[in-house]
């Protein structure tokens, strides 16, 4: 399970471009439907170990894909 999407974890990002906080914004799977043309290739293939969560700048609206491992639930 992910311990960020389970409320377990709050993981504090910094934006590289402009140095605010940065807000989860979900899980990368919810913004793009299974087969999207825009999901990298290697996703469908690799077993489910973690989990990419989309965070993203208020301030400059830079966003980054962070892996979040998942846990034992």
């Amino acid at each position: 399970m992910c311990p960020v999407c389970n409320g377990m974890l709050a993981e504090a990002r910094i934006c590289p471009r402009c140095g605010s906080e940065m807000a989860d914004a979900g899980r990368v799977t919810d913004f793009y439907g299974p087969y999207s043309p825009y999901m990298e290739f290697d996703s469908f293939m690799r077993k489910e170990t973690s989990c990419i969560h989309l965070y993203t700048c208020q301030d400059c609206s830079y966003d980054e894909r962070v892996e979040i491992e998942l846990t034992e639930g």
